[in-house]
């Protein structure tokens, strides 16, 4: 018997429903109503920053991968990937660089194939390898196995990381603020720090006016990223041609030096700008280089020194 029904006789008055159990009854129905477009939302927002994903590891990656792409007189990249960095998929990029001395400079180095050490050799020695920030590290053994002549650099922060000091991978010199004299006449260089140990060092192909990046910039394409990673990139601006958020994030900690820093940077002005994920930019790198870092000065684009 309901409860909302007092049990009287028929044609009672009183057998009209209780309003105090009516307005209750409501309820239920409004929260489940609010729950379900909750969800709906959620789902909506998923598909949204998932559109237009790749739908296999195959395209993750800027094909054809561990071969060598000029750029310009002197300066490679080589595609690679997919990697696995925090739980998401990623294409990642090395950039070579020819000396003046005929030496190679391996920027970020990727994975290691036979093939590619065979390219390499052709173009000449390799004589550095270059671990421009605290995450760019895990290939750098297998280049060591491969080119033991090899110097090995790295930011400072990195002899810090215990999963570096268990691997066995050998640092032979830190990156600084200015470029040492094996390429300071082919190459610029800096450094850009942050909180949470964040560094960076940056470098400028001097004859070719290429600035060289690791993660200060990502510019990712969704259609080369699983769903997932497609989503969590969209999320954190890595698929806008700008610093990502957790990026971002570290470089505000650093404060007046840090914007210093980035500075100096875009005032070098580059006709083109490399980094390790995403689609470069190929031409009018100096303009795209301030809009990527319109973000660090209020209201607008990051004032360069005269």
């Amino acid at each position: 018997m309901s409860t909302a029904i007092r049990d009287t006789k028929p044609g009672d008055p009183s057998r009209l429903p209780d309003p105090t159990v009516e307005a209750k009854r409501p309820a239920a129905p409004r929260k489940a109503w609010l729950i379900g477009a909750a969800a709906a939302g959620v789902v909506t927002g998923a598909l949204w920053l998932t559109r237009g994903s790749a739908r296999g590891k195959g395209a993750v990656a800027y094909a054809p991968v561990d071969m060598l792409k000029p750029v310009a007189p002197d300066i490679w990249i080589v595609d690679s990937g997919p990697i696995g960095a925090m739980g998401l998929t990623l294409p990642v990029r090395m950039t070579v660089v020819r000396l003046k001395d005929g030496g190679l400079w391996l920027h970020s180095p990727t994975r290691h194939t036979p093939a590619l050490e065979r390219a390499l050799a052709d173009l000449g020695p390799v004589r550095h390898l270059v671990a421009p920030t605290v995450a760019h590290w895990t290939f750098l053994e297998a280049w060591q196995r491969a080119c033991p002549d090899a110097t090995s650099w790295a930011v400072p922060a990195l002899r810090d990381r215990g999963a570096v000091r268990r691997s066995g991978v050998r640092i032979d010199r830190d990156l600084v603020d200015t470029a040492p004299a094996e390429w300071a006449d082919a190459i610029g260089q800096g450094m850009v720090r942050g909180g949470a140990g964040f560094e960076e060092a940056w470098f400028l192909h001097r004859d070719s006016r290429t600035l060289i990046l690791t993660d200060l910039i990502e510019n990712l394409e969704p259609a080369k990223l699983p769903p997932v990673t497609a989503a969590m990139m969209r999320a954190t601006l890595a698929t806008r041609a700008t610093t990502g958020v957790h990026v971002r994030a570290a470089l505000t900690l650093g404060g007046e030096a840090t914007r210093a820093a980035i500075r100096r940077m875009v005032a070098t002005a580059p006709e083109r700008v490399i980094f390790s994920h995403g689609t470069p930019f190929d031409s009018d790198g100096a303009a795209r280089l301030r809009r990527a870092f319109d973000w660090v000065a209020p209201g607008g684009a990051v004032p360069v020194p005269g």
